[in-house]
């Protein structure tokens, strides 16, 4: 079993390796234009890749990258609805803006799933992560109470849960991921 394990922990690591090369070599690859410096960028991008898994060991969680189109996609709409609801409160004579700061449970496992929302919700105009409590309890600050933030919350939470493959509350009745 524990030989079982190991292996298992080997592979996760090589694999995480294998892919972070791979997206080092393909970003030299669009930053050089042109195949000619390998010599310089194949020997950086695998030392970048080792220091990168000893800064950051591959987590519990992966990536569905089938997923990444529709996460993409939903994150590029909400982006535009809330930069659009931004500009036309900032342009508004009244500026129609109730600011607070908003207590909600995350139901995301601990890690890479949780930490993806907050980096979301950050990046979307009008919220703002603030900090995650130690009862997992999220600080949204938003631009106006008003709206349903709780709701674009959970559905960016659902979205992510199904961007790492998890089972969500939303589809199993309530039940935590």
């Amino acid at each position: 079993m524990a030989e079982q394990r190991h292996a298992v922990d080997r592979l996760s690591w090589i694999s995480a390796y294998a892919l972070r090369l791979g997206l080092l070599l393909i970003i030299w690859w669009i930053l050089s234009g042109s195949t000619e410096d390998w010599w310089f960028g194949l020997p950086l991008a695998v030392f970048a890749a080792a220091v990168s898994l000893w800064l950051t060991p591959p987590g519990r969680f992966r990536l569905r990258l089938h997923r990444m189109p529709f996460f993409a996609g939903f994150f590029l709409w909400q982006s535009l609805l809330a930069g659009w609801d931004v500009a036309r409160r900032t342009l508004s004579p009244a500026l129609p803006l109730r600011p607070e700061v908003l207590h909600l449970p995350v139901v995301l496992p601990e890690g890479a799933p949780t930490w993806w929302l907050m980096l979301v919700i950050s990046l979307l105009p009008g919220t703002l992560s603030v900090r995650l409590d130690e009862d997992r309890t999220l600080e949204v600050h938003c631009l106006d109470s008003r709206l349903d933030v709780s709701g674009s919350v959970r559905e960016t939470e659902l979205q992510i849960a199904r961007l790492f493959g998890l089972r969500t509350s939303a589809a199993d009745g309530g039940q935590h991921p």
